[in-house]
């Protein structure tokens, strides 16, 4: 009887036990099962890091990918008559741009911590081919050919310094084994915002935004720092004639500085002033010289641009002269870019998001096309070829190249003016000649005729 008891009183009690733990993994599976995919991204985001870990111990400063064919799956919608090329493969924003000396190639450094090299002639064609070189644990926002064309230099963000590359050339002309070679001294205390180097490959400069400018030889050896006293820099170059570099800031003018070298041999003597562009009434974002240094074009907030007459003899305190000033016909809300042909007959001019191309060959200095919408950010880079053929723009993932028809129509007018007053049949006849291609080849970027 005690047992009948017994069991009778355990029964209900092992019942609810059994429902209870029922209950218990029904809902531990059900928790399981929702939280599985949170805890599953979880996992994804912590492997690559200890996978960087790993990496950081055995991996090179940079690695190179074989040549790669262009997605031709990637779709663009913007299309304009001058657009040559959409050059598509970064994964972030395009930060710096720049065309070798030689023109055959184009160089391209984004947020995605890589850099891609373009053969100009595949510019016309469906295909774009490039090479890429990735730079490892570091990222970069410029770059720029040696003169040689045997290597391109960066800035590292993170090291605040300039890495040398050096890389070879395949039969075909795509670049390959791109590899780190240099690391500069560290310099600069505030972040560098331009790095250029003289055509002549005498001299690399690197500009901070806290006014400094070091100036250093091919081996990364430091020649002269100079300190502006202009607020803060917004932009710094080397002139493509190798002579001069310029800086422009929180101040309303841009000062340039000859960097001069013994004749004796070679070595470097000094830097010293040379001259200054003054007319602005705010601060200046942006400056570009022609081929041989005799003309300038700047940008500034006040809203215009201005042509300048550089061709001075500086050290007899001769000023440059003011040729045109042309007001924007849009406020500069973000930035505005310039760059000027190698021969003056045309400029380049970025606000925000779109690009304005004008004709420099007369006195209303006329604005050929005015390109809306060309990325789909503010426009950060605008460079000109060698030639004054290309223009070339990054403001997003993609690189816009332009046909500069502006340039085109310059030589045209400046030409046929010309011609009018040549003395000599043959000289006429050759400019007439030129006048005829250059015709041509807007008639082919327009027209598409052969």
């Amino acid at each position: 009887m005690e047992n009948d008891q017994l069991s009778t009183s355990v029964s209900p009690l092992a019942l609810g036990g059994a429902i209870t733990g029922i209950f218990v993994l029904i809902f531990s599976i059900i928790y399981l099962f929702v939280r599985s995919p949170s805890s599953s991204e979880t996992d994804e985001t912590e492997k690559p890091s200890k996978t960087e870990n790993d990496r950081k111990k055995s991996a090179p400063k940079s690695t190179t990918t074989k040549p790669i064919k262009q997605d031709t799956k990637v779709t663009n919608k913007f299309a304009h008559p001058w657009l040559c090329a959409s050059l598509r493969a970064h994964s972030s924003s395009v930060t710096g741009l720049n065309f070798s000396h030689n023109d055959k190639y184009l160089a391209s450094v984004a947020e995605d911590d890589s850099v891609l090299l373009w053969p100009t002639k595949d510019f016309d064609g469906k295909e774009h081919k490039h090479t890429r070189v990735n730079i490892a644990f570091d990222q970069a926002n410029r770059v720029i050919f040696s003169p040689d064309g045997k290597a391109f230099l960066v800035n590292l963000l993170k090291e605040n310094v300039i890495r040398v590359y050096k890389f070879e050339k395949r039969a075909d002309g795509l670049i390959t084994n791109a590899h780190a070679v240099l690391d500069f001294p560290k310099k600069n205390e505030s972040p560098i915002i331009s790095i250029g180097i003289a055509c002549t490959g005498k001299f690399i400069i690197s500009a901070e935004v806290n006014n400094k400018i070091v100036l250093y030889d091919t081996k990364g050896e430091v020649l002269d720092t100079i300190e502006t006293h202009q607020g803060h820099l917004t932009y710094a170059a080397v002139s493509p004639c190798g002579r001069f570099f310029g800086s422009s800031g929180f101040m309303s003018d841009v000062r340039f500085y000859e960097v001069c070298f013994e004749k004796s041999n070679g070595n470097f003597k000094e830097t010293r002033k040379a001259f200054d562009l003054k007319g602005h009434n705010a601060q200046v974002s942006c400056f570009s010289l022609n081929k041989d240094s005799t003309r300038a074009a700047t940008i500034s907030k006040d809203n215009t641009w201005k042509l300048w007459n550089t061709d001075v003899d500086y050290l007899h305190k001769q000023d440059p002269k003011c040729l045109y000033t042309g007001k924007l016909s849009y406020n500069i809300e973000d930035l505005g870019l310039i760059v000027l042909s190698p021969d003056a007959l045309s400029v380049a001019i970025s606000i925000d998001n779109r690009i304005m191309f004008y004709n420099l060959s007369n006195e209303e200095k006329k604005c050929e096309q005015d390109i809306e919408n060309s990325h789909s950010d503010t426009i950060r880079v605008l460079i000109m070829d060698g030639t004054g053929r290309y223009v070339a723009s990054a403001g997003d993932r993609q690189i816009r190249v332009f046909h500069n028809i502006a340039e085109l129509k310059g030589l045209i007018d400046d030409l046929t003016e010309k011609a009018h007053t040549a003395k000599q049949l043959t000289l006429k006849e050759r400019m007439e000649e030129q006048i005829h291609d250059a015709m041509s080849k807007i008639d082919k970027i327009l027209n598409g005729a052969s």
